[in-house]
C-alpha cells in the first residue's frame, strides 16, 4: 500500500508534465524539446526566491508564472515564425533541441553545474501513520494537488467558452478562425498553462528529492512521451491515467528490481503501446486524410 501511494505521488508529477506536453501536442501536433528546460528554469526561480525568505506558496506561484511567461516568449519568438511559414515537424524538432541546449548551457553556467539543496521548509512534513504504513504528507499533497489541477483543467477545457475555443483550434485552426476564434490567444493560453503546470511538477519533484540541478529533470521528456503515448496522444484524461500507471510501475520496479531501470521502463511502455495499441489507452485512431 505504501509503495502504491509513493507510485501515485510520483505518477501525479508525471501527469502534470504529460498534460503540459499534451496541450502543446493538441494544438501544434509537435513535441517541443524545450519543455523540460522550462520546468528546470521555473524550478530554479522558485528555489532562488525561497532563499530570499519568500513564503513557499508565493515562491511556487512566481516560479509557475515565470514558466508560463517564458513558454509564451518561446512561442512568440521561435515557434510562431515556424508556424507562419508552415514549417514541417522536423524544423520544430531541430529548433527546439537547439534552444533547449542553449537554455541548459546558460543554466549550467549560472549554477556552476553543481547540485543545489532544495529546502523542504514550508512543504508538508512528517507522515500519516496507518498501522504499519507510513505515508509521507508531501507525497499525499503531491497526489492531491496534481489530480486537482488536472481535474480543474479538464473541467475548464470542456465547460468554459475559452476552453471550447481552444479545443476548436486544436481540431482545425482554419475552421476556428472562420468562426471568429482568435487562434493566437489560444496558443498563448495553452503555452502559459503548459509552462505553469510543468513548473509545479518540477517543484514537487525537487521538494521530494531535496535537490535540484540543471540536468536533474533531463529524463522527464522521455517520461512525458511515454505518458502521452500510453494515455493517447492529445487526451488529457489519457495523460492522467498514463502518468499514474507509469509512476506506480516505476516505483514497484525500483523496489523489487533496480533503480537503474527507470528510463528503461518508460521506453518499454512506449514500445509495448505502439505495438499493441498505437492510439493509446484513451486515444482514438484517426483516419488518414487524402
Amino acid at each position: 500500500m505504501q509503495q502504491l501511494i509513493n507510485g501515485l505521488a510520483l505518477g501525479s508529477t508525471y501527469v502534470l508534465v504529460g498534460v503540459g506536453v499534451t496541450l502543446i501536442w493538441g494544438l501544434l501536433r509537435i513535441l517541443t524539446f524545450v519543455h523540460v528546460q522550462v520546468l528546470t528554469w521555473g524550478t530554479f526561480v522558485t528555489l532562488w526566491l525561497l532563499r530570499t525568505g519568500l513564503p513557499v506558496p508565493l515562491a511556487v506561484l512566481a516560479g509557475m508564472l515565470f514558466g508560463g511567461v517564458v513558454y509564451i516568449a518561446i512561442d512568440a519568438t521561435v515557434l510562431r515564425p515556424l508556424r507562419s511559414r508552415n514549417a514541417g515537424e522536423f524544423s520544430y524538432v531541430i529548433v527546439t533541441i537547439g534552444l533547449a541546449l542553449v537554455l541548459e548551457t546558460v543554466l549550467r553556467m549560472l549554477t556552476d553545474g553543481s547540485t543545489e539543496a532544495f529546502p523542504r521548509d514550508g512543504f508538508p512534513q512528517g507522515a500519516l501513520r496507518i498501522g504499519s504504513l507510513s505515508l509521507p504528507w508531501l507525497h499525499l499533497a503531491t497526489l492531491a494537488i496534481g489530480l486537482l489541477c488536472v481535474a480543474a483543467l479538464s473541467l475548464w477545457l470542456h465547460r468554459s467558452s475559452f476552453g471550447r475555443s481552444l479545443r476548436a483550434v486544436a481540431y482545425s485552426r482554419d475552421d476556428a478562425e472562420l468562426l471568429g476564434i482568435n487562434s493566437g490567444a489560444a496558443y498563448r493560453v495553452a503555452f502559459f498553462i503548459s509552462g505553469m503546470i510543468t513548473v509545479l511538477a518540477g517543484v514537487f519533484i525537487a521538494a521530494s528529492t531535496a535537490s535540484l540541478s540543471y540536468s536533474s529533470a533531463s529524463h522527464l521528456l522521455l517520461v512525458a512521451v511515454a505518458v502521452i503515448i500510453l494515455g493517447g496522444m492529445g487526451s488529457v484524461a489519457g495523460a492522467c491515467a498514463g502518468g499514474l500507471i507509469l509512476g506506480v510501475v516505476e516505483v514497484m520496479a525500483q523496489v523489487h528490481l533496480s533503480s537503474e531501470l527507470r528510463d528503461a521502463i518508460a521506453l518499454l511502455f512506449i514500445l509495448v503501446v505502439l505495438v499493441l495499441r498505437p492510439s493509446g489507452l484513451m486515444g482514438r485512431a484517426e483516419a488518414s486524410r487524402v
